[in-house]
Formats: C-alpha cells, sequence, structure tokens
C-alpha cells in the first residue's frame, strides 16, 4: 500500500544534508549532478534488472506519492526520476538507477515537486479565504489532524505554512478539492502551477546546474519505457547496505559496462 511506501520519512533538513554528501562523489567524478529513478522494494528492483528496462505505470502495479493529483495532471501513466536522490534520503528507498544529466533532453522537467506545490498553494488559499474548509479537512481523521496541525504550526526555516505532508492525506485532500464548491477555480491553479514549474531543454539542464542547492525538489517525468542497456544515459546503480549475492551476480552478469555506487566510493562493474 501507498501509506507504507513512504510511510518512513527523514527531517527536511537531515534530507538536503544527505543528498549534498551523496552527490559529492558523483560531482567530483564526472563533474555534473545526476538524476536518479528510486526504488523501493527489492522485489520490484528485481524484476527491473531482469527486463532491463524501467516500464510504465500501466504495465506493473507499484504505489504511486500522489495518484490523485498525477490523475488530474495527466502525469500518472508517467516514470518519475529526480535530480539527485531525493527518494533515497527521504524515504529510505535502498535501489537507485543512476543516469546523466544530458538524461534531460528525453524527459520533461520540472523545477519543483508539482504536487507539492499545488497541494500547498491550495492549502494556503483555503487558509486565507476559507479557514473553515481547512479546519473541515482537518476533522476528517486523526491523520489528517495531524498533517494539517503541523502545516498551521511547525516552522521551515522560520516559517509557518511550508511543511504539508499531503500523502499521507492524499485521499481525503483531493476528495475535499473535488467537494469544494469553487473546485474549477482549485483545478486552474493546479493546471497553472504545472505550467509554471515546466522548464524545456536546454534550459532546463541550465537551470538545475544553478539551483541545485536551493532547497527545491525538482521532479524529472519520462513518458516511455526506459530501456536500460540502450539508454546511453544510463550510469548505473546506488544501493544501500548489503548487497545480497544473488543481486550482485545478476548485476554483474548484465551490467558490466555500469558503475556500483555503496553511498561513496564510485566504482565499475567488474
Amino acid at each position: 500500500m501507498i501509506k507504507d511506501v513512504f510511510k518512513k520519512t527523514t527531517p527536511i533538513e537531515k534530507r538536503f544534508e544527505k543528498m549534498d554528501k551523496l552527490m559529492k562523489p558523483f560531482l567530483k567524478k564526472y563533474k555534473k549532478l545526476v538524476i536518479v529513478h528510486a526504488v523501493h522494494d527489492l522485489k520490484t528492483f528485481q524484476k527491473i534488472l531482469d527486463d532491463k528496462k524501467l516500464k510504465l505505470p500501466s504495465k506493473h502495479d507499484t504505489g504511486k506519492k500522489s495518484k490523485y493529483m498525477e490523475r488530474l495532471l495527466e502525469l500518472d501513466n508517467s516514470i518519475f526520476y529526480t535530480v539527485g536522490f531525493v527518494y533515497a534520503c527521504a524515504y529510505e528507498f535502498n535501489y537507485n538507477l543512476i543516469f546523466n544529466l544530458e538524461f534531460l533532453k528525453k524527459t520533461e522537467y520540472y523545477k519543483n515537486s508539482i504536487a507539492y506545490k499545488i497541494y500547498q498553494k491550495i492549502a494556503r488559499y483555503w487558509y486565507d479565504h476559507d479557514r473553515e474548509y481547512l479546519e473541515k479537512l482537518a476533522n476528517k481523521n486523526k491523520t489528517c489532524r495531524e498533517v494539517i496541525d503541523k502545516y498551521l504550526n511547525e516552522k521551515y526555516k522560520g516559517k509557518k505554512l511550508k511543511l504539508l505532508d499531503f500523502w499521507k492525506i492524499e485521499k481525503e485532500f483531493f476528495k475535499a478539492i473535488m467537494d469544494y464548491p469553487n473546485k474549477r477555480y482549485l483545478i486552474k491553479i493546479a493546471k497553472r502551477i504545472q505550467n509554471h514549474l515546466q522548464m524545456k531543454y536546454p534550459y532546463s539542464i541550465r537551470y538545475v546546474k544553478d539551483h541545485y542547492n536551493s532547497g527545491r525538489v525538482p521532479e524529472v517525468i519520462g513518458k516511455e519505457d526506459n530501456n536500460l542497456i540502450d539508454n546511453p544515459y544510463f550510469l548505473g546503480f546506488y544501493i544501500k547496505g548489503k548487497i545480497p549475492k544473488t543481486l550482485i551476480d545478476k548485476i554483474k552478469k548484465n551490467y558490466k559496462d555500469k558503475i556500483l555506487f555503496d553511498g561513496k566510493k564510485i566504482e565499475e562493474i567488474e
């Protein structure tokens, strides 16, 4: 279930510290940032290795962080990547596929997390214009209360109304949007933010280089299956912790020309 996939989270300040630490070896070796696709469980990762490709969600059944908003924005049948090791650091996803930054040529780039910015903007709209409706969402259940209370009261960089764990209550949050009397306006907000965040190549690659340490969490979206063997931008793997022998044997057999990163050292697969 999706709530299990994203259950374990790291405090936001620690995430960026860990991300910077993991990125340093790549900046040193390649003089470039990298794009990453993260996988939360060994079984799914092994399937990717066997298929030698990342498949679009319509071809398999895995959890999504924001399936309702993705559907509204017509992004639900997409493969999500990030610049850097966002999911490895934020949600402890242990299995990661690494791509050269030039992979932006073949994907869509968004300057920040699309769903996060949309839900945050809508929550702020209710806070400014319809506090009673926001409170109604908070009172749906215990988790909704915790998420909205955190949003209202906890500070990030000295400011409130910044931290919104929308994925914990997305079903209730999205229903609140659809049930809102002026839902058309909220949907316009969502579409406007999506358009605002998107950036075309080559401007995207310049933007990434200039804003990597800005505290944003960019999203890179692929609309096609990603064949790892034929993808010239595929670099290799970052696997956290001890690697099972069956897994390392599989990697050595099929991905000899790639790299294996353990969080500290980048080594070629032999």
